[in-house]
């Protein structure tokens, strides 16, 4: 009988939660699934590919267990998708440290999964054990000391997009729709856990600034208190960058299609420590996506989120699989 998902959603400590498996170095097993499209709580986990930034997210998790008591704070992360992920099994991390000092560490994660998938839901730790397929996600993350000294930024410009950002958060779209492929029902992107992500409507931006000069904007806050690590706190806000970032290249490059598509690689950086950029359900973050190049099979994605004071705090680019699929010969 296939894994069924919990009736009740997992919250993001538990969507993220990670078991130390028994070895000479570091190994942690993931025991919540990563959303896919079609996930539901009470029913059978998709066997379709899973949420990257969910892998993001709790691969950067993992590189922090190891060194929890240094202080040391990330600071930056490269991730590389390898082959697509599934929900119905769970992720095995595995970590080692390329350099280590008492103001900077540079620690490597490799991600895999079990060839089968998963008979229960929380994944039990004995799917630990089974024979794992190749590396399905790489990460290479540094952290350091946190430092104090002045800021020097420009301020998030919300008057561009008119009143937009001016209106009550929660009058944005809560659900976003994405065309299915080749013509099949509409998909619904999954709710994401313990957080509270809106979507404003830019058409009449969009239609006076088409191509790279498109935008999509998220805002987004906690749904319910959080209490996380710093390190957690900072791969949440990892785990909200990649949410529908190749629905930007339709827009920007006037395509109805993505073809095959995919994230590659995705960097972030992280420009203030994770103690600067807590979520609460009072305030509002905002990511501005872009794009500012697509050819050769590829699509790039730019994305800057800005603090509820209006402080660039996060910087990501993400280079992802965009092939239209090549016309039929008649």
């Amino acid at each position: 009988m296939p894994a069924i998902a919990p009736l009740e959603p997992p919250s993001f400590v538990q969507a993220l939660h990670l078991e130390k498996l028994p070895a000479a170095d570091e190994r942690y097993m993931s025991t919540f699934p990563a959303l896919s499209y079609d996930y539901a709580p009470g029913q059978p986990l998709s066997t379709s590919r899973s949420y990257g930034g969910h892998a993001f997210a709790q691969a950067i998790w993992a590189a922090s267990l190891g060194i929890r008591d240094s202080g040391l704070r990330i600071h930056e992360a490269n991730g590389y998708w390898t082959v697509a992920g599934y929900a119905n099994r769970p992720f095995i991390y595995e970590v080692k440290t390329l350099s280590l000092t008492r103001s900077f560490a540079l620690r490597e994660v490799i991600a895999r999964q079990p060839t089968t998938p998963s008979d229960e839901c929380p994944f039990p730790k004995s799917d630990g054990d089974k024979e794992l397929g190749p590396v399905a996600f790489a990460l290479t993350c540094s952290f350091k000391q946190r430092e104090t000294g002045p800021g020097y930024w420009l301020h998030f410009n919300g008057k561009k997009y008119g009143d937009i950002l001016q209106k009550d958060p929660n009058s944005h779209p809560q659900h976003v729709y994405f065309n299915g492929p080749n013509g099949a029902a509409s998909i619904k992107l999954a709710d994401f856990p313990s957080i509270d992500i809106r979507t404003p409507d830019l058409q009449a931006y969009t239609a006076q600034n088409p191509g790279t000069a498109h935008r999509r904007l998220h805002v987004y806050r906690a749904s319910e208190q959080l209490d996380l690590d710093p390190n957690l706190m900072a791969g949440l806000h990892a785990y909200v960058s990649d949410r529908a970032g190749l629905s930007v290249l339709l827009h920007a490059f006037g395509t109805s299609d993505l073809g095959i598509s995919g994230s590659l690689s995705h960097k972030i950086i992280f420009h203030v420590s994770p103690e600067e950029m807590v979520l609460s359900e009072k305030s509002w973050f905002v990511q501005e996506m872009s794009s500012s190049r697509g050819g050769e099979g590829r699509g790039v994605i730019d994305s800057r989120i800005w603090s509820p004071s209006g402080e660039l705090v996060v910087t990501t680019i993400q280079d992802a699989l965009f092939r239209q699929p090549k016309a039929k010969l008649v």
